[in-house]
């Protein structure tokens, strides 16, 4: 019996580690990128997780824009990237136990124009990971400036 219980509690931790592979960015960059300065003829997108409950927590995203995956988030971090002003899609893909597509967000963006979007758990903690906007500009710095900068794992 107590090979059983072993063989499932390491089936259970198996399920739950995820295969995305976070990789932080310099922090130098980071700081750079928390001072949202427009760039010219551009877009400056950011996408930030904020804290999760502790049914996503240890649960890694990758961060796709226009199908090129743009970096890797876990809690309190966040991704960026520059797209030209036009049509866009913002795509989420996690793992652990319920892995796959967390989520699409279509957007349109001006040049100069600065783009926000959360990423997190619905239901007060006990949804489904999904990207959304923020409800006000000044939530989503706060999460960007409190967030550790992430950059696409080395392949």
């Amino acid at each position: 019996m107590k090979y059983v219980i072993l063989a499932a509690a390491i089936g259970a931790m198996a399920a739950l580690s995820g295969c995305a592979t976070y990789q932080a960015g310099s922090v130098s960059r980071g700081d750079q990128l928390k001072r949202f300065e427009p760039v010219p003829g551009k877009a400056s997108i950011y996408v930030c997780r904020i804290p999760a409950m502790l049914s996503a927590r240890g649960v890694k995203t990758v961060v796709y824009v226009d199908n090129e995956a743009i970096g890797t988030l876990r809690q309190n971090s966040f991704v960026h990237t520059v797209v030209e002003p036009g049509k866009h899609g913002v795509l989420l893909r996690h793992d652990g136990m319920n892995s796959g597509a967390g989520g699409f967000m279509p957007f349109e963006a001006a040049a100069g124009e600065v783009r926000f979007f959360w990423v997190g758990v619905t239901g007060k903690g006990w949804g489904v990971l999904t990207v959304d906007n923020f409800d006000t500009e000044a939530d989503a710095r706060e999460c960007v400036a409190e967030a550790e900068y992430s950059v696409p794992a080395p392949q």
